[in-house]
């Protein structure tokens, strides 16, 4: 049961306590900051807040004033740390608090958004991780400034895998009316060059979305970072860094922070211009043509391929001679850019293992699908008749992580697998998904396709 209303811990530190000064505040930062963008599905703000950062937090939170009517739910999350003395929690934390204050007035937390979470093996509703938590607190009151009277749902993560955040992430994901807002700082430390340093590091880390690089530094919200990035791949979402600095610790000027925002956005418009499209056709031939004559693809050249084929995408390439299907490779999840991705997936296509590989003498009447992936949408059956009304005939392709495998089928195969019963049973033997409670316990995800 919720009960009684968070207290602020951060009010006359990190940002002023009196209400009229607070809004003074807030509304200087967003008066002097700037953006071309709106809209964003992911905001990636410092840890320190609004006020200890203005001019870096201002230039995201700017972007909500267009969101005062569209989002209704903010998701505010962060890594839990513990501090001196304090000891690290098993899970991923919920509050049981109906509200939280500020000298603004009370936030109401999502309660159903929350209760929704209760069966999860990793939540854990518990009010004392936010006691005296300020990596939350400190963007409440820009919420309350620039959207008004949205719902929260403030999360802490502590000793969890990425994946299970990712769970709870996708559970919370949502449309417009939901944002996800993500506390993080980006490097710490007395030396202004080394703590700047970490700082860039890191971003080039996150923009390449390189999980891997991004574990090897100390950013502060390592675990929600690595989750909400592996959202934004799997998604094909766009992410862009607004500004960034190295500033004084607002607690000890002898102690300092490089702070960053950045913002990512999601389009399920996966529509090329012609010129692009035959760009794309081009790459992929060459790839095929030198792939079959004993050559080494090596990739693509970022720099010298149009904006929309740099964009991250997954995709699938396919390749028939006479009608009959002569390879096929690809990937679901978008891992690289477009560009990138339709040449490595062109020259796998060539020697599929499941079929002889494509000879020279082919090349003249060899024909090519190129299929572009939408962001993928991850949904929650509870039962095989559930699962196919989520499904579109002839529209939606499935993939599928179970404990037991992976499997992922395209909308094309409609064709073959005319009915739901059929598709659905396939796709689930693939992925080795059986019994009443196999569909529950396996991840589901949806997308569509467009063929070029």
């Amino acid at each position: 049961m919720s009960t009684g209303v968070r207290e602020p811990v951060a009010a006359g530190s990190l940002y002023a306590s009196d209400s009229q000064q607070l809004r003074s505040e807030i509304d200087a930062a967003i008066n002097s900051s700037d953006s071309e963008f709106t809209s964003p599905k992911l905001l990636i703000v410092p840890d320190c807040g609004l006020a200890a950062a203005p001019n870096v937090a201002g230039s995201g939170m700017i972007m909500l004033e267009t969101e005062r009517d569209h989002v209704q739910r903010v998701v505010v999350i962060s890594d839990y740390r513990p501090g001196v003395g304090g000891r690290e929690f098993q899970g991923i934390a919920v509050p049981r608090a109906i509200a939280f204050r500020t000298p603004l007035g009370d936030l109401l937390t999502d309660r159903a958004a929350i209760e929704s979470l209760h069966g999860h093996p990793s939540v854990v509703t518990n009010d004392r991780p936010f006691e005296k938590d300020t990596s939350i607190e400190v963007h409440l009151p820009p919420i309350q400034r620039l959207l008004g009277a949205v719902r929260i749902v403030p999360i802490l993560v502590g000793e969890t895998t990425v994946a299970e955040v990712v769970d709870v992430l996708e559970r919370l994901w949502g449309s417009r009316d939901t944002l996800l807002l993500l506390s993080a700082g980006f490097g710490s430390g007395t030396d202004a060059e080394q703590v700047t340093e970490q700082g860039e590091t890191i971003r080039t880390a996150l923009l390449a979305n390189d999980l891997g690089a991004m574990a090897r530094t100390n950013v502060s919200a390592p675990r929600s970072l690595a989750a909400a990035m592996t959202i934004v791949g799997r998604r094909s979402m766009g992410l862009l860094e607004l500004a960034s600095d190295t500033i004084e610790d607002p607690y000890d000027g002898d102690h300092l922070f490089n702070v960053a925002a950045l913002a990512a956005w999601e389009s399920t418009d996966m529509t090329l211009a012609d010129a692009d499209a035959d760009h794309l056709r081009a790459l992929a031939r060459a790839a095929v043509e030198l792939t079959v004559l004993g050559g080494r693809v090596e990739g693509s050249d970022m720099g010298r391929v149009p904006p929309a084929l740099a964009a991250r995408r997954a995709s699938v390439v396919t390749l028939r001679h006479n009608g009959q299907t002569r390879g096929s490779a690809g990937t679901i999840e978008a891992d690289r850019a477009l560009a990138g991705s339709v040449v490595r997936n062109a020259a796998a296509a060539c020697a599929d293992p499941r079929l002889p590989s494509i000879q020279p003498s082919e090349l003249p009447g060899l024909q090519m699908t190129i299929s572009l992936i939408s962001p993928i949408e991850r949904i929650f059956p509870q039962t095989r008749e559930e699962l196919s009304q989520m499904l579109d005939v002839g529209r939606h392709g499935v993939l599928v992580t179970s404990p037991s495998g992976r499997a992922a089928q395209l909308p094309a195969m409609w064709a073959r697998l005319p009915t739901h019963h059929e598709f659905v049973s396939a796709v689930a033997q693939k992925a080795k998904v059986s019994g009443v409670d196999g569909v529950s316990d396996a991840a589901w995800y949806r997308f569509e396709t467009l063929d070029y």
